[in-house]
């Protein structure tokens, strides 16, 4: 037997597979879902170290004695703002979703649309967040519970910067060289990223601002 006959024998056919697989069946899917685990488990790491604070401190909330700003004994946070800008982050999933079928089936029309409607949200969302820090109270530096209040909004606002970096890298792509494949892959990755910046997001507000008033 000849090495030609052999290697003949071992080759397999696969040009009837597709290119690009959505979901679990992507190592992209697997790669990103494991990093949202990661930090999943980073502000989880946030919610403790919350709640280490809460077992801390004697007086809760602590008096607000900030330089330059009138004393307050019993700081709550606002919730008007923060509560619309929940409403806000509930209603951007509905481009998101849309960006997502899109995406799965071809749509590229659909793409182009989706993916202006969620960076508007994106930036929208960017920019409520900056005033959302004042709705606490207090800043970073003025004592722990401060302290880590920022560091959640913080680290989410984090995610929003780089959802919004990702959105325009494929906003660029999709006018200038329209969506292959491989970008249609990475649009289903980013609407799973935006799902969990959502839901995440969900709970964190409830701690951070319904917190001190139930806990």
């Amino acid at each position: 037997m000849t090495n030609e006959d052999f290697i003949g024998r071992k080759t397999l056919d696969v040009s009837e597979l597709p290119s690009t697989m959505f979901d679990d069946q992507a190592n992209l899917w697997w790669g990103n879902n494991w990093g949202l685990a990661i930090e999943t488990t980073v502000f989880g790491i946030l919610v403790a170290l919350y709640f280490s604070v809460r077992m801390s401190i004697s007086q809760w909330l602590p008096p607000r004695t900030t330089p330059g700003l009138p004393v307050l004994q019993n700081p709550l946070p606002d919730l008007t703002f923060p509560t619309i800008v929940l409403v806000i982050f509930l209603i951007s999933l509905g481009p998101a979703i849309y960006l997502d079928l899109s995406a799965r089936r071809k749509d590229i029309f659909g793409i182009k649309v989706g993916l202006v409607l969620t960076l508007a949200f994106n930036i929208v969302l960017l920019v409520c967040r900056y005033y959302e820090f004042d709705t606490l109270h207090f800043k970073w530096n003025d004592n722990a519970y401060g302290s880590v209040t920022w560091t959640i909004l913080g680290m989410h606002m984090i995610h929003l910067f780089v959802m919004a970096a990702e959105d325009f890298y494929i906003i660029l792509w999709a006018f200038i060289k329209g969506v292959d494949d491989k970008h249609r892959l990475d649009i289903t990755v980013a609407a799973v990223y935006w799902y969990w910046i959502v839901a995440t997001w969900v709970l964190l507000y409830l701690l951070v601002f319904w917190g001190p008033k139930i806990l």
